[in-house]
């Protein structure tokens, strides 16, 4: 969850109609299947466009394991999550394969050959996150996400996120977890729209495996989302478009330049320094991969992370002064690596 550290220009009623202005989702009629319903009939809903599975393999085989049976909807329900969860992205040494980054640790791939990614997905367990061994903080904050955008500086570019929580506060000495679905749509010079937004469903709880995709509209100035809870077989979607021109008078789009999949931690607004990461063990991001496309040409090609840049998450320490690495990306193969807490 990343928001660049300014003053909140909208009071939380105007940001909460216009979020549910930008998204159209409906809770689809019984028995409806999205492998074979009309593609007018899932754009209506708030679906993606279903892949040509002639044409995008990898990604139709994520809508197939998104709607293997058992699986039930869920009616979009949102809240926006509280200013003081906004944070700064701040990215440190940059290697040719591994980097270093305050508050991200993950991999991401870059387009090649004259396209722009247009997909992306993966999948991943729930952390159980816990108080790290002689912690003496009052929060800890941890997101695990699928994302575009991140990466590289284009004009008006922007971060469309979608991801779990899971956190600690620590309330007269215990520890207190908690977990839940959300997403963002992170914009470099205005806050705006740019607050995480929480998911009342699916239900998000440690260890639960999670599937999540996301998909750019042919105009490049929307984005489509499902999560499907696996271990619940619940599922949500929803389609959001950029944030709206006639506010911030901006032509927001996703340019497409990264994807990436991400363990981060958060800072509290208005001080940009992250907040310490809990204890979070492993995070397996796995069936990780995106579609890429020529705008040109209109031809797609699935991608792997066989070409991915990792990124390592440190912390400064002080007494003595030093910096120490928190969260390490490790490579296991073209569809999966995990971060590890040390």
């Amino acid at each position: 969850m990343s928001v660049k550290q300014m003053q909140p220009k909208l009071d939380l009623g105007i940001l909460t109609k216009l979020v549910g202005d930008s998204i159209t989702s409906s809770l689809p009629p019984t028995g409806f299947n999205p492998l074979t319903a009309p593609q007018k009939d899932l754009a209506v809903l708030g679906f993606p466009r279903r892949p040509n599975p002639a044409l995008q393999p990898a990604e139709y085989a994520v809508w197939e394991k998104m709607f293997d049976p058992p699986f039930y909807f869920e009616q979009l329900k949102f809240s926006i999550l509280p200013l003081i969860m906004i944070q700064a992205r701040e990215l440190g040494r940059r290697l040719p394969r591994r980097q270093t980054s305050l508050n991200w640790s993950g991999a991401y791939i870059t387009p090649r050959d004259g396209t722009i990614f247009s997909s992306i997905w993966g999948s991943f367990q729930v952390p159980t996150p816990k108080q790290p061994i002689g912690g003496t903080a009052n929060k800890y904050r941890s997101s695990t996400w699928i994302g575009f955008d991140g990466q590289r500086r284009y004009y008006m570019s922007t971060l469309p996120q979608f991801g779990t929580a899971q956190n600690i506060d620590v309330v007269m000495g215990v520890p207190q977890p908690s977990f839940f679905a959300w997403w963002q749509w992170w914009l470099r010079t205005d806050t705006g729209q740019s607050v995480p937004v929480s998911l009342s469903a699916p239900a998000i709880h440690a260890g639960d495996l999670i599937l999540c995709l996301m998909q750019v509209a042919d105009d490049r100035a929307g984005v489509s989302f499902m999560m499907k809870n696996l271990t619940t077989s619940r599922v949500v979607q929803f389609s959001q478009g950029a944030p709206p021109s006639e506010y911030w008078h901006r032509p927001y789009k996703v340019s497409g330049a990264t994807a990436e999949w991400v363990m981060e931690r958060s800072a509290e607004w208005p001080d940009p320094t992250p907040l310490e990461l809990p204890d979070y063990g492993t995070v397996d991001f796995h069936g990780c991969g995106a579609t890429a496309v020529n705008v040109n040409t209109g031809r797609t090609v699935d991608r792997s992370l066989s070409a991915a840049k990792l990124i390592d998450m440190y912390a400064v320490r002080h007494k003595p002064e030093r910096t120490e690495k928190i969260s390490i990306a490790k490579p296991i193969d073209t569809m999966e690596f995990l971060t590890k807490f040390p």
